[in-house]
C-alpha cells in the first residue's frame, strides 16, 4: 500500500474512483500515468457538469479581485495593510468559494490557513474556519448512514445524541452521543455522503491540469504537481476510511502515555466503521482560541510531543490545524483526529536529529548535506 501502488489504493474495491497511478518520481520507475478518458474525446457528462460548478462558483469574484484592482488581490496576500476591513472580506469571499466547491478544496484551504508565508494573519483566521465551520448536511442523513454502517438503529447505540451536529468539517460532522451500554460520552463522526466520488473527480480533473503542466516549462522545472496530487490522493484516501482512523488513534494513545499531559481521545473500535467513528469526548477549548496564562507552556509542549512522535516512534500526526488541537478543562493539550498520519524510517529520523544537531552547533556546511541525505 505504500508509493508502488495505485494512489487510490485506500479507496474501497466496491467504489472504484478513477484511476491515478503515481509517477515516475514518486513510484521508482512505474508506468506512465492512466487517464480516464483519452486527449481529445468529449468529457463525460459527470466531469462536464463538475467543471461548470467550479467555474459558476469563482466566475463571480474574479472581476471583483482581478478587475483592474490588484490591491484587492494584495489584501489577501498580505500587500495591503492600511485597509484590514477589505482583507478581511476578500478572504471571507475566498473562505465561502472554498466552502461551495466541496472537500477536496476545503482541504487545500485548511492547508492555507496555517501559513502565514502565503497568507496574512486576518486572511489565515477566516480559513480556519474551514476546519470545523463548514456547512453541515441533514441530520437525517447522517443518522440514517449510522444505522446502515453500524447495523442498529440509533437510540440502541446511544441513550442520547445531539439533534444537530455540533461541528462540521470538510470530510464529515461530528455529534455529541451518550453510548447506551457503558454510558460513556462519545464524539460520532458520520461522513459527508458522496464525499469519495466528488472527492476522486476533483483529484482527477485536478490531475489532467497537472499533466498539461508538465509541458509548460516555467511550471515543470519549478514543481511536479502530478507527483504532489498523488501523494495527497494516496493520504486523502485513507482519511476517508474511519476504520484506519480508528486503528491509528489506538496506536499513538498507547505511545503518548510517556507524556502524562498530553490527552489522546480513546477510540472504540466495535462502535467504528468506514463511514462511522466514535471517540472518546474531550471537554475543552481550541488552543489556538485559549486566553488562559499556561496556552504558551502547552505550545512548548506541543513541540515536544510532535518531536517524540516524529523522533522516537516515527509515527505521527500529520493534521495539526487548529481545529485538532485543544486545551482541556484541566489545562492538559488534547490532540484529536487521527485520519492522516505518517510514519517514517529509521534512517530518516536519524537524519533529522543529525539535522537538528548541525543547526543547534550552528554547523551550517553540514546543514545541507543533512537535507540531501534526506
Amino acid at each position: 500500500r505504500r508509493h508502488s501502488h495505485n494512489a487510490v489504493a485506500a479507496a474501497p474495491a466496491a467504489e472504484e474512483a478513477p484511476t491515478m497511478r503515481r509517477s515516475s518520481s514518486m513510484s521508482g520507475g512505474s508506468p506512465a500515468p492512466r487517464r480516464m478518458w483519452a486527449p481529445g474525446e468529449p468529457l463525460p457528462d459527470t466531469a462536464t457538469i463538475r467543471i461548470d460548478h467550479f467555474l459558476a462558483n469563482v466566475r463571480p469574484s474574479f472581476p471583483r479581485w482581478l478587475g483592474g484592482k490588484p490591491q484587492e488581490l494584495d489584501a489577501l496576500l498580505k500587500r495591503n495593510e492600511a485597509d484590514p476591513d477589505l482583507e478581511v472580506k476578500r478572504a471571507g469571499e475566498l473562505r465561502d468559494i472554498i466552502t461551495s466547491l466541496g472537500p477536496f478544496f476545503i482541504k487545500i484551504g485548511q492547508a492555507l490557513s496555517i501559513r502565514p508565508d502565503i497568507l496574512s494573519p486576518r486572511s489565515m483566521v477566516e480559513l480556519q474556519k474551514l476546519c470545523d465551520k463548514v456547512p453541515s448536511y441533514d441530520s437525517k442523513i447522517a443518522f440514517a448512514t449510522i444505522e446502515r454502517e453500524l447495523g442498529r438503529p440509533v437510540m440502541e447505540i446511544f441513550s442520547e445524541i445531539t439533534p444537530e451536529p455540533v461541528a462540521a468539517a470538510s470530510l464529515g460532522q461530528v455529534y455529541k452521543a451518550t453510548l447506551k451500554a457503558t454510558g460513556e460520552e462519545v464524539a460520532v463522526k458520520v461522513q459527508r455522503p458522496g464525499v469519495l466520488e466528488t472527492v476522486s473527480l476533483d483529484l482527477h480533473l485536478a490531475r489532467e491540469i497537472g499533466l498539461f503542466a508538465r509541458n509548460l516549462p516555467f511550471l515543470s522545472d519549478r514543481i511536479d504537481a502530478v507527483a504532489l496530487l498523488d501523494e495527497f490522493a494516496y493520504r486523502f484516501y485513507q482519511e476517508l476510511d474511519y476504520n484506519l482512523e480508528c486503528e491509528n488513534g489506538l496506536k499513538i494513545r498507547e505511545q503518548m502515555k510517556v507524556l502524562p499531559s498530553v490527552v489522546i481521545p480513546d477510540n472504540y473500535p466495535d462502535y467504528t466503521s468506514r463511514r462511522v467513528h466514535v471517540a472518546e469526548w474531550i471537554d475543552g477549548e481550541k488552543l489556538s482560541q485559549s486566553t488562559a496564562d499556561d496556552v504558551g507552556n502547552l505550545v512548548n509542549l506541543g513541540v515536544i510531543t510532535y518531536l517524540t512522535q516524529l523522533l522516537e516512534f516515527g509515527f505521527f500526526h500529520a493534521d495539526p490545524h487548529p481545529g485538532n488541537m485543544m486545551r482541556t478543562t484541566d489545562g492538559k493539550l488534547a490532540i484529536l483526529d487521527f485520519g492522516l498520519m505518517t510514519e517514517v524510517t529509521d534512517n530518516q529520523k536519524y537524519g533529522m536529529i543529525e539535522a537538528i544537531a548541525h543547526l543547534l552547533n550552528r554547523d551550517y556546511s553540514e546543514i545541507g548535506q543533512d537535507f540531501v541525505n534526506l
